[in-house]
């Protein structure tokens, strides 16, 4: 099924550069994502909120209608702690590099998302090929910050917990304890001698 690419008024932190108007050689571009923008990220990302972001991103031409964007993201989150559900703060900053041009000439998200989370030992590494889903010019335009925002949703951590969460978990009757800390379940074992003594 072919990729849909949804308009750049609907992506969240959207930047759009004209490629047609770059002059020769490499020009970077530094913008921080607004309020509103934040508002939306912090949705799409699954967040309780995201403070501040920033982005910086170098563009170049290297031949045959293909734009390197290579750059830096960072941005000041919360996130629900995956055992209180608590808010966590971190601090997420990452490097990036991606292609825009045509599915013939373009690196992939698909690929580079890929090959990130096999380094991270989640999946095992697949050979993708460069036009599953490239990064698209669209209009003579790219959208960086949309690219940022997606390398942005690589870095943060998809298990955050807060400094205070228990490491074990403790569900139901086995975890009942009393006041001196002793469990209030009986184990099988001294079941079985109660009810020996019983008989």
């Amino acid at each position: 099924m072919p990729r849909t690419y949804a308009s750049p008024e609907s992506h969240e932190w959207s930047y759009l550069v004209d490629i047609e108007k770059m002059e020769a050689g490499p020009k970077t571009f530094r913008f921080d994502a607004s309020g509103e923008q934040r508002v939306n990220m912090a949705r799409r990302l699954g967040l309780i909120s995201v403070e501040s972001a920033t982005a910086s991103v170098t563009l170049q031409r290297v031949g045959g209608g293909v734009i390197h964007a290579i750059g830096t993201v960072e941005a000041e989150i919360t996130q629900s702690c995956v055992v209180t559900l608590g808010p966590v703060a971190a601090h997420v900053e990452d490097e990036f590099e991606g292609w825009f041009g045509d599915k013939t000439s373009a690196v992939s998200f698909a690929k580079a998302k890929t090959e990130r989370e096999a380094k991270k030992g989640h999946v095992e590494a697949e050979i993708l090929e460069e036009s599953i889903d490239p990064e698209p010019i669209v209009g003579g335009k790219v959208d960086i910050g949309e690219l940022a925002t997606q390398y942005l949703s690589l870095a943060i951590d998809p298990y955050p917990r807060a400094p205070d969460a228990p490491t074990e978990f403790r569900a139901g009757p086995q975890g009942a304890q009393n006041e001196e800390g002793k469990s209030l379940r009986k184990n099988p074992f001294e079941a079985l001698k109660d009810w020996k003594e019983r008989r």
